[in-house]
Protein backbone atom coordinates (compact mmCIF):
# COMPACT_ATOMS: atom_id res chain seq x y z
CA UNK A 1 0.00 0.00 0.00
CA UNK A 2 1.56 3.59 -0.87
CA UNK A 3 0.59 6.75 -1.77
CA UNK A 4 2.50 8.82 -4.27
CA UNK A 5 3.06 12.65 -4.54
CA UNK A 6 4.32 14.26 -8.08
CA UNK A 7 4.70 18.11 -9.26
CA UNK A 8 6.31 20.03 -11.20
CA UNK A 9 7.27 24.05 -9.92
CA UNK A 10 10.03 26.37 -9.45
CA UNK A 11 9.34 26.05 -5.57
CA UNK A 12 9.51 22.32 -5.24
CA UNK A 13 12.33 22.18 -3.02
CA UNK A 14 9.90 24.16 -0.24
CA UNK A 15 7.81 20.80 -0.43
CA UNK A 16 10.10 18.84 1.09
CA UNK A 17 10.19 21.05 4.26
CA UNK A 18 6.75 21.05 4.23
CA UNK A 19 7.11 17.16 4.06
CA UNK A 20 9.80 17.57 6.64
CA UNK A 21 11.60 14.85 4.85
CA UNK A 22 15.39 15.23 3.55
CA UNK A 23 15.25 14.13 0.15
CA UNK A 24 19.52 12.55 0.64
CA UNK A 25 17.97 10.21 2.99
CA UNK A 26 15.11 7.43 2.91
CA UNK A 27 12.71 8.01 6.04
CA UNK A 28 12.17 5.05 7.57
CA UNK A 29 10.26 3.96 11.08
CA UNK A 30 8.47 1.11 12.81
CA UNK A 31 4.86 1.63 13.38
CA UNK A 32 2.84 -1.18 15.12
CA UNK A 33 5.64 -3.71 13.52
CA UNK A 34 5.26 -2.31 9.98
CA UNK A 35 8.06 -0.28 8.21
CA UNK A 36 6.91 2.87 6.78
CA UNK A 37 9.19 4.31 4.77
CA UNK A 38 9.09 7.99 2.88
CA UNK A 39 11.30 7.54 -0.40
CA UNK A 40 12.32 10.84 -3.24
CA UNK A 41 12.43 9.16 -6.69
CA UNK A 42 13.22 12.15 -8.10
CA UNK A 43 14.33 15.84 -6.59
CA UNK A 44 15.51 18.29 -8.84
CA UNK A 45 15.36 22.51 -9.07
CA UNK A 46 11.75 22.12 -10.39
CA UNK A 47 10.28 18.41 -10.33
CA UNK A 48 9.68 16.38 -7.06
CA UNK A 49 8.51 12.91 -7.01
CA UNK A 50 8.00 10.90 -3.91
CA UNK A 51 6.02 8.16 -2.24
CA UNK A 52 5.04 7.18 1.36
CA UNK A 53 4.48 3.42 1.71
CA UNK A 54 3.97 0.28 4.01
CA UNK A 55 5.51 -3.17 4.15
CA UNK A 56 3.00 -4.96 6.65
CA UNK A 57 3.87 -7.84 8.75
CA UNK A 58 0.95 -9.37 8.59
CA UNK A 59 1.07 -10.83 11.75
CA UNK A 60 1.65 -7.78 13.32
CA UNK A 61 -2.01 -7.12 12.50
CA UNK A 62 -2.79 -9.59 14.84
CA UNK A 63 -0.67 -9.06 17.53
CA UNK A 64 1.53 -6.26 19.97
CA UNK A 65 -1.14 -3.47 20.62
CA UNK A 66 -4.45 -5.72 19.44
CA UNK A 67 -2.72 -9.32 20.69
CA UNK A 68 -5.76 -10.25 23.17
CA UNK A 69 -8.40 -8.59 20.95
CA UNK A 70 -11.14 -11.15 20.43
CA UNK A 71 -12.82 -9.27 17.67
CA UNK A 72 -9.48 -9.52 14.97
CA UNK A 73 -9.92 -11.66 12.43
CA UNK A 74 -7.81 -11.99 8.62
CA UNK A 75 -8.62 -9.98 5.56
CA UNK A 76 -7.19 -7.94 2.90
CA UNK A 77 -5.72 -5.50 5.15
CA UNK A 78 -1.96 -6.04 4.34
CA UNK A 79 -3.10 -4.88 0.73
CA UNK A 80 -5.69 -2.77 0.72
CA UNK A 81 -5.05 1.42 1.05
CA UNK A 82 -7.40 2.19 3.99
CA UNK A 83 -7.96 3.15 7.49
CA UNK A 84 -5.00 1.21 8.47
CA UNK A 85 -2.75 2.11 6.24
CA UNK A 86 -3.16 6.02 6.83
CA UNK A 87 -3.19 5.61 10.57
CA UNK A 88 -0.06 3.87 10.06
CA UNK A 89 1.83 7.02 7.76
CA UNK A 90 -0.31 9.53 9.96
CA UNK A 91 2.67 10.48 12.10
CA UNK A 92 5.32 10.67 9.32
CA UNK A 93 2.78 13.14 7.20
CA UNK A 94 2.05 15.30 10.54
CA UNK A 95 3.63 17.92 9.60
CA UNK A 96 2.08 18.20 6.32
CA UNK A 97 -1.18 16.96 7.18
CA UNK A 98 -1.18 20.26 10.06
CA UNK A 99 0.68 22.80 7.82
CA UNK A 100 3.41 23.67 10.23
CA UNK A 101 6.30 23.12 8.48
CA UNK A 102 9.43 25.62 10.28
CA UNK A 103 8.46 29.38 10.46
CA UNK A 104 10.86 30.12 7.22
CA UNK A 105 9.13 28.06 4.65
CA UNK A 106 5.25 28.24 6.31
CA UNK A 107 4.19 30.71 3.39
CA UNK A 108 4.62 27.87 1.29
CA UNK A 109 1.62 25.87 3.38
CA UNK A 110 -0.71 28.51 2.15
CA UNK A 111 0.74 28.33 -1.67
CA UNK A 112 -0.96 25.85 -4.43
CA UNK A 113 0.78 23.44 -6.50
CA UNK A 114 -0.16 21.52 -9.54
CA UNK A 115 0.41 18.19 -7.55
CA UNK A 116 -0.39 14.66 -8.87
CA UNK A 117 -1.16 11.97 -6.14
CA UNK A 118 -1.69 8.27 -6.34
CA UNK A 119 -2.69 5.53 -4.67
CA UNK A 120 -3.87 1.75 -4.44
CA UNK A 121 -4.69 -0.71 -3.84
CA UNK A 122 -8.40 0.75 -2.87
CA UNK A 123 -10.78 -1.85 -2.15
CA UNK A 124 -13.96 -0.26 -2.06
CA UNK A 125 -17.47 -1.52 -3.68
CA UNK A 126 -18.89 1.83 -4.73
CA UNK A 127 -18.42 2.91 -8.70
CA UNK A 128 -15.76 4.67 -10.64
CA UNK A 129 -18.47 7.24 -11.23
CA UNK A 130 -19.76 7.60 -7.50
CA UNK A 131 -15.67 7.76 -6.71
CA UNK A 132 -15.41 10.29 -9.50
CA UNK A 133 -18.20 12.32 -7.58
CA UNK A 134 -16.53 12.67 -4.06
CA UNK A 135 -13.00 14.01 -5.71
CA UNK A 136 -14.78 15.81 -8.86
CA UNK A 137 -16.06 18.58 -7.00
CA UNK A 138 -12.80 19.32 -5.39
CA UNK A 139 -11.39 20.43 -8.43
CA UNK A 140 -9.25 16.72 -9.31
CA UNK A 141 -8.78 14.93 -12.67
CA UNK A 142 -9.49 11.24 -11.39
CA UNK A 143 -8.30 8.33 -13.28
CA UNK A 144 -8.29 4.63 -12.56
CA UNK A 145 -6.36 1.61 -13.24
CA UNK A 146 -8.38 -1.34 -12.33
CA UNK A 147 -6.58 -4.49 -11.48
CA UNK A 148 -9.37 -6.83 -12.27
CA UNK A 149 -12.73 -6.64 -14.05
CA UNK A 150 -14.79 -6.78 -10.88
CA UNK A 151 -13.07 -3.50 -10.02
CA UNK A 152 -12.56 -4.28 -6.41
CA UNK A 153 -9.06 -3.46 -6.41
CA UNK A 154 -8.07 -0.40 -8.38
CA UNK A 155 -5.10 2.55 -8.31
CA UNK A 156 -6.38 5.93 -8.10
CA UNK A 157 -4.39 8.79 -10.21
CA UNK A 158 -5.87 12.60 -8.94
CA UNK A 159 -4.51 15.98 -10.26
CA UNK A 160 -5.04 19.17 -8.97
CA UNK A 161 -3.94 22.87 -8.62
CA UNK A 162 -3.81 22.86 -4.39
CA UNK A 163 -1.88 23.51 -1.27
CA UNK A 164 -0.35 19.59 -0.14
CA UNK A 165 -2.40 20.50 3.66
CA UNK A 166 -5.41 20.50 1.97
CA UNK A 167 -4.93 18.27 -0.66
CA UNK A 168 -3.37 15.86 2.33
CA UNK A 169 -6.66 16.31 4.61
CA UNK A 170 -8.69 15.51 1.64
CA UNK A 171 -6.99 11.86 1.19
CA UNK A 172 -7.26 11.74 4.99
CA UNK A 173 -10.89 11.89 5.02
CA UNK A 174 -12.26 10.37 1.67
CA UNK A 175 -9.99 6.97 1.73
CA UNK A 176 -12.04 5.77 4.48
CA UNK A 177 -15.30 7.03 2.55
CA UNK A 178 -14.23 4.97 -0.39
CA UNK A 179 -13.36 1.64 2.24
CA UNK A 180 -15.09 -0.84 2.76
CA UNK A 181 -13.74 -1.85 6.01
CA UNK A 182 -13.14 0.68 9.19
CA UNK A 183 -10.50 -1.66 11.65
CA UNK A 184 -11.27 0.97 14.62
CA UNK A 185 -14.30 1.87 16.43
CA UNK A 186 -15.98 5.35 15.67
CA UNK A 187 -16.30 7.50 18.34
CA UNK A 188 -16.03 11.56 19.00
CA UNK A 189 -12.03 11.48 18.08
CA UNK A 190 -13.27 10.79 14.52
CA UNK A 191 -15.88 13.18 14.60
CA UNK A 192 -13.33 15.49 15.53
CA UNK A 193 -10.75 14.51 13.09
CA UNK A 194 -13.65 15.30 10.46
CA UNK A 195 -14.60 18.81 11.67
CA UNK A 196 -10.65 19.60 11.23
CA UNK A 197 -9.68 18.16 8.18
CA UNK A 198 -12.58 19.18 6.45
CA UNK A 199 -12.59 22.86 7.55
CA UNK A 200 -13.12 25.14 4.52
CA UNK A 201 -14.16 22.53 1.97
CA UNK A 202 -16.42 19.57 3.18
CA UNK A 203 -19.34 21.67 4.32
CA UNK A 204 -20.14 23.20 1.04
CA UNK A 205 -19.50 19.72 -1.27
CA UNK A 206 -22.41 18.20 -2.51
CA UNK A 207 -21.99 14.62 -1.26
CA UNK A 208 -21.40 16.34 1.96
CA UNK A 209 -24.10 13.34 3.65
CA UNK A 210 -22.74 10.73 1.98
CA UNK A 211 -19.50 11.36 3.08
CA UNK A 212 -20.69 12.14 6.73
CA UNK A 213 -22.88 8.75 6.51
CA UNK A 214 -19.93 6.57 5.43
CA UNK A 215 -16.90 8.67 7.49
CA UNK A 216 -19.27 8.13 10.93
CA UNK A 217 -22.01 5.68 9.87
CA UNK A 218 -24.27 8.58 12.04
CA UNK A 219 -25.67 12.19 10.38
CA UNK A 220 -27.56 12.98 13.18
CA UNK A 221 -24.39 13.60 15.22
CA UNK A 222 -23.13 16.53 12.70
CA UNK A 223 -26.88 17.90 11.42
CA UNK A 224 -30.60 18.65 12.67
CA UNK A 225 -32.87 17.03 9.67
CA UNK A 226 -34.75 20.07 9.81
CA UNK A 227 -32.45 23.07 8.68
CA UNK A 228 -29.33 20.69 8.35
CA UNK A 229 -27.45 22.98 10.47
CA UNK A 230 -24.42 21.95 13.15
CA UNK A 231 -25.98 21.50 16.32
CA UNK A 232 -24.72 21.06 19.75
CA UNK A 233 -25.70 18.14 21.93
CA UNK A 234 -24.03 15.15 24.00
CA UNK A 235 -23.33 12.55 21.99
CA UNK A 236 -25.50 9.21 21.97
CA UNK A 237 -22.10 7.30 23.56
CA UNK A 238 -22.18 10.50 26.33
CA UNK A 239 -26.15 9.71 27.11
CA UNK A 240 -25.56 5.96 27.36
CA UNK A 241 -22.54 6.27 29.68
CA UNK A 242 -24.76 8.79 32.02
CA UNK A 243 -27.69 6.34 32.04
CA UNK A 244 -25.62 3.48 32.65
CA UNK A 245 -24.15 5.34 35.88
CA UNK A 246 -27.47 6.50 37.27
CA UNK A 247 -28.74 2.52 37.12
CA UNK A 248 -24.94 1.80 38.78
CA UNK A 249 -25.72 4.62 41.00
CA UNK A 250 -29.04 3.61 42.64
CA UNK A 251 -27.77 0.28 43.19
CA UNK A 252 -25.17 2.04 45.80
CA UNK A 253 -22.95 -1.09 44.84
CA UNK A 254 -19.02 -1.52 46.48
CA UNK A 255 -18.25 -3.71 43.93
CA UNK A 256 -18.54 -2.83 39.77
CA UNK A 257 -17.39 -4.78 36.74
CA UNK A 258 -17.39 -2.54 33.49
CA UNK A 259 -16.34 -5.24 30.67
CA UNK A 260 -15.12 -4.10 27.15
CA UNK A 261 -14.33 -0.76 28.86
CA UNK A 262 -12.64 0.22 25.66
CA UNK A 263 -11.18 3.61 26.63
CA UNK A 264 -12.66 3.77 30.07
CA UNK A 265 -15.23 6.66 29.47
CA UNK A 266 -18.17 4.84 31.31
CA UNK A 267 -15.06 3.84 34.00
CA UNK A 268 -14.64 7.42 34.80
CA UNK A 269 -18.32 8.43 35.47
CA UNK A 270 -18.47 5.11 37.56
CA UNK A 271 -14.99 6.12 39.66
CA UNK A 272 -16.72 8.89 40.74
CA UNK A 273 -18.82 7.16 43.36
CA UNK A 274 -17.82 6.92 46.53
CA UNK A 275 -19.63 3.85 47.21
CA UNK A 276 -17.89 2.17 45.03
CA UNK A 277 -14.64 0.24 46.56
CA UNK A 278 -13.79 -1.99 44.04
CA UNK A 279 -13.98 -0.41 39.83
CA UNK A 280 -12.59 -3.16 37.61
CA UNK A 281 -11.76 -1.64 33.97
CA UNK A 282 -11.20 -4.60 31.86
CA UNK A 283 -11.10 -4.67 28.32
CA UNK A 284 -9.15 -7.50 26.22
CA UNK A 285 -7.31 -4.94 23.73
CA UNK A 286 -3.68 -4.07 25.26
CA UNK A 287 -4.30 -0.96 23.04
CA UNK A 288 -7.24 0.18 24.58
CA UNK A 289 -6.02 -0.63 28.39
CA UNK A 290 -2.97 1.69 27.33
CA UNK A 291 -5.98 4.32 26.42
CA UNK A 292 -7.18 3.77 29.73
CA UNK A 293 -3.75 4.69 32.02
CA UNK A 294 -3.49 7.59 29.72
CA UNK A 295 -6.76 9.06 30.26
CA UNK A 296 -7.11 8.03 33.89
CA UNK A 297 -3.03 9.39 34.90
CA UNK A 298 -2.89 12.63 37.29
CA UNK A 299 -7.09 12.37 37.83
CA UNK A 300 -8.81 12.15 41.22
CA UNK A 301 -11.28 10.10 41.80
CA UNK A 302 -13.31 8.48 44.15
CA UNK A 303 -12.08 5.22 43.71
CA UNK A 304 -9.14 4.63 41.41
CA UNK A 305 -10.08 2.27 38.59
CA UNK A 306 -8.48 -1.18 38.21
CA UNK A 307 -7.23 -1.58 34.92
CA UNK A 308 -7.52 -5.09 34.33
CA UNK A 309 -7.06 -7.00 31.22
CA UNK A 310 -9.62 -9.41 30.99
CA UNK A 311 -12.17 -11.69 28.11
CA UNK A 312 -15.31 -12.88 28.05
CA UNK A 313 -13.45 -16.40 27.32
CA UNK A 314 -11.67 -16.93 30.30
CA UNK A 315 -13.08 -17.16 33.85
CA UNK A 316 -11.59 -14.97 36.27
CA UNK A 317 -12.31 -15.73 40.02
CA UNK A 318 -11.66 -11.66 40.76
CA UNK A 319 -15.06 -11.02 39.12
CA UNK A 320 -17.12 -13.50 41.46
CA UNK A 321 -19.83 -11.93 43.22
CA UNK A 322 -19.45 -8.28 41.83
CA UNK A 323 -22.38 -6.21 42.72
CA UNK A 324 -22.73 -4.87 39.29
CA UNK A 325 -21.41 -6.60 36.00
CA UNK A 326 -21.74 -4.28 32.95
CA UNK A 327 -21.54 -5.09 29.01
CA UNK A 328 -22.04 -1.80 27.30
CA UNK A 329 -21.83 -2.28 23.61
CA UNK A 330 -20.38 -5.46 23.82
CA UNK A 331 -22.34 -8.35 22.83
CA UNK A 332 -23.20 -7.13 19.29
CA UNK A 333 -19.25 -7.77 18.88
CA UNK A 334 -19.35 -11.37 19.77
CA UNK A 335 -20.85 -14.57 17.04
CA UNK A 336 -24.12 -15.10 18.44
CA UNK A 337 -23.55 -18.97 18.68
CA UNK A 338 -20.39 -17.73 21.57
CA UNK A 339 -23.14 -15.84 23.41
CA UNK A 340 -24.85 -18.65 25.37
CA UNK A 341 -21.41 -19.80 26.69
CA UNK A 342 -20.44 -16.58 27.95
CA UNK A 343 -23.60 -15.94 29.42
CA UNK A 344 -23.64 -19.02 31.36
CA UNK A 345 -19.79 -17.69 32.21
CA UNK A 346 -21.38 -14.66 33.56
CA UNK A 347 -24.83 -15.82 35.69
CA UNK A 348 -23.82 -18.83 36.25
CA UNK A 349 -20.05 -18.60 37.44
CA UNK A 350 -19.40 -14.44 38.21
CA UNK A 351 -23.37 -14.35 39.41
CA UNK A 352 -23.44 -10.46 39.90
CA UNK A 353 -26.44 -9.27 41.75
CA UNK A 354 -26.84 -6.69 38.89
CA UNK A 355 -25.93 -6.96 35.65
CA UNK A 356 -26.39 -4.34 32.47
CA UNK A 357 -26.30 -4.78 29.00
CA UNK A 358 -26.93 -2.27 26.39
CA UNK A 359 -26.73 -2.99 22.50
CA UNK A 360 -27.50 -0.77 19.28
CA UNK A 361 -31.51 -0.91 18.41
CA UNK A 362 -31.55 -2.21 14.63
CA UNK A 363 -34.93 -0.88 14.75
CA UNK A 364 -33.57 2.61 14.68
CA UNK A 365 -31.37 1.84 11.81
CA UNK A 366 -34.12 3.33 9.45
CA UNK A 367 -33.91 6.34 11.47
CA UNK A 368 -29.98 6.15 10.22
CA UNK A 369 -30.98 5.82 7.08
CA UNK A 370 -28.28 2.69 7.35
CA UNK A 371 -29.13 -0.32 5.35
CA UNK A 372 -26.39 -2.52 6.88
CA UNK A 373 -25.24 -2.37 10.65
CA UNK A 374 -23.94 0.54 12.51
CA UNK A 375 -20.40 -0.40 12.38
CA UNK A 376 -18.07 -3.49 10.39
CA UNK A 377 -17.44 -5.28 13.35
CA UNK A 378 -20.92 -6.19 14.65
CA UNK A 379 -21.56 -9.53 14.57
CA UNK A 380 -25.34 -8.79 14.83
CA UNK A 381 -27.95 -6.41 15.51
CA UNK A 382 -30.86 -6.84 17.37
CA UNK A 383 -34.54 -5.26 17.32
CA UNK A 384 -36.11 -4.84 20.53
CA UNK A 385 -38.30 -8.09 20.32
CA UNK A 386 -35.17 -10.20 19.62
CA UNK A 387 -33.39 -8.48 22.81
CA UNK A 388 -36.18 -9.11 25.09
CA UNK A 389 -36.27 -13.06 24.00
CA UNK A 390 -32.63 -13.32 24.58
CA UNK A 391 -32.31 -11.77 27.53
CA UNK A 392 -35.33 -13.68 28.94
CA UNK A 393 -33.67 -17.04 27.24
CA UNK A 394 -30.29 -16.17 28.80
CA UNK A 395 -30.90 -15.20 32.40
CA UNK A 396 -33.36 -17.12 33.92
CA UNK A 397 -32.38 -16.52 37.45
CA UNK A 398 -32.60 -12.54 37.00
CA UNK A 399 -35.27 -10.20 37.09
CA UNK A 400 -35.43 -7.88 33.69
CA UNK A 401 -36.11 -4.26 33.20
CA UNK A 402 -35.69 -3.11 29.83
CA UNK A 403 -34.93 0.43 28.69
CA UNK A 404 -34.37 3.13 25.96
CA UNK A 405 -31.41 5.06 25.47
CA UNK A 406 -31.02 8.05 23.24
CA UNK A 407 -33.85 10.09 21.48
CA UNK A 408 -36.90 7.75 20.64
CA UNK A 409 -38.68 7.77 17.78
CA UNK A 410 -42.46 6.69 17.82
CA UNK A 411 -42.19 3.67 15.84
CA UNK A 412 -38.48 2.91 15.68
CA UNK A 413 -37.83 3.04 19.56
CA UNK A 414 -34.66 4.41 20.71
CA UNK A 415 -31.27 3.85 19.15
CA UNK A 416 -29.43 1.90 22.15
CA UNK A 417 -31.51 -0.42 24.27
CA UNK A 418 -30.63 -1.39 27.82
CA UNK A 419 -31.76 -4.67 30.28
CA UNK A 420 -30.79 -4.62 33.55
CA UNK A 421 -30.69 -7.87 35.45
CA UNK A 422 -31.44 -8.03 38.91
CA UNK A 423 -30.78 -11.80 40.68
CA UNK A 424 -33.57 -13.08 42.18
CA UNK A 425 -32.48 -13.70 46.11
CA UNK A 426 -32.24 -12.25 49.44
CA UNK A 427 -28.56 -10.92 48.74
CA UNK A 428 -29.36 -8.36 46.11
CA UNK A 429 -28.79 -4.67 46.99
Amino acid sequence: MQLSIYTKNPHVKAISHLLAKNPATVYERQVKGHAVRFVYHKMTDDELHASIFVTPDSLALVKENEAFDITHYINDREFAVSTIFLSLIRSALGTALNGKPKEEYITYASMEFPFTFEFGPISSSLSDEEIQNLWEPLGYDVTFDTMTAAKRARFLTLSNNITLKMALQQIFILIPVMDDYKHYFIDEAERERLQHYGQGWLENHPMRDFIYKKALRFKQLFFNEENEQKVEKPSLNTHRYETIARAVAAFKPKTVIDMGAGEGKLSMLLAQMNTISKLYSVDPSNHALAKMEKRFADKQFATTPIIKWGSLYYEDKEFTEADVFILCEVIEHIDEERLPQIMQLITQNYTPKHLIITTPNAEYNTVYKLEDMRHDDHRFEWDRKQFEAWCIAVAPNYDLQFEGIGSVHEQYGAPTQMCIMTRRDSHAI
